[in-house]
């Protein structure tokens, strides 16, 4: 039995390894490429959505599933809120600014709306699994509220912001966070990311 030659011609092994040798090139450029850090990503996406908020911020985007991870057992701070809420660009602001302060490394972002929306099954766990501190809306049904503030350390919700979720009438933030109250809000906000980061 006549043994089958794996090359036809010299010229046909020699263009395969050639092949080989660059494709084996490739790899080790690619691998050894310095890729931009994807927080850096998200936190330009994030200013670009809110416009009041810095490029270097802090926070990264989640979802349903992430922040119910963290609510089953992890710990973050999550800004839970949506663009077409103004009042979330304010939480979003005096967040960020005491965040840096206290040296939080990231603050989740989770966008609910499209979740509440759709009645997301992972969402509406979520809202079952924190419905001792969300609000009661007209029909007695609790739902989250935008904006909210989530401190979660080990699976214990350690502190629930959503004051400005309830307020209503005419009042705008631009009337509502005087001086006196954005002190108060980073001040509330200072207290729990201490002990978070305890």
């Amino acid at each position: 039995m006549k043994k089958k030659k794996l090359f036809k011609s010299k010229a046909q092994m020699i263009i395969y390894i050639i092949l080989y040798i660059i494709c084996i090139g490739l790899f080790v450029v690619i691998g050894n490429m310095n890729y931009k850090d994807s927080s850096e990503t998200e936190a330009k996406k994030f200013s670009n959505i809110y416009k009041n908020i810095a490029e270097d911020n802090l926070y990264v985007f989640a979802s349903a599933s992430d922040v119910l991870n963290i609510v089953n057992g992890r710990s973050g701070v999550i800004l839970l809120g949506f663009p077409k809420n103004k009042w979330t660009s304010y939480y979003a602001e005096y967040l960020n600014d005491v965040g840096k302060v206290v040296g939080l490394d990231k603050i989740y972002y989770y966008d609910f709306l499209d979740d509440r929306d759709e009645s997301n099954g992972t969402y509406e766990t979520l809202v079952n699994k924190l419905n001792v501190y969300t609000p009661v809306n007209d029909e007695g049904v609790t739902d989250l509220a935008a904006p909210t503030v989530l401190v979660v350390k080990n699976g214990e919700v350690i502190a629930y912001f959503d004051e400005t979720s309830i307020i209503k009438g005419n009042t705008t933030p631009e009337d509502y966070y005087t001086e006196n109250v954005i002190a108060l809000t980073k001040e509330m906000f200072k207290n729990a990311l201490e002990e978070y980061i305890k």
